[in-house]
């Protein structure tokens, strides 16, 4: 994570993608475990979900 540099000026460049690579083929495996291993989402958190993924689309769509 180090290797990846992050914020507005920066730019991406070919350690850029590199960095990117490694995360993912370190996060995607335990992302995938919990997936399969971890506990059933609560009945409420998918409507939470939605609305929060609303709120950010038109709040990125007001600027």
């Amino acid at each position: 994570m180090s290797a990846l540099p992050i914020g507005v000026l920066k730019g991406t460049g070919p350690m850029s993608v590199v960095a990117v690579l490694g995360l993912c083929a370190a996060l995607v495996p335990l992302g995938a475990g919990v997936l399969r291993n971890g506990p059933a989402p609560r009945w409420w958190a998918y409507p939470l979900v939605l609305g929060v993924g609303a709120a950010a689309v038109l709040l990125g769509m007001a600027g």
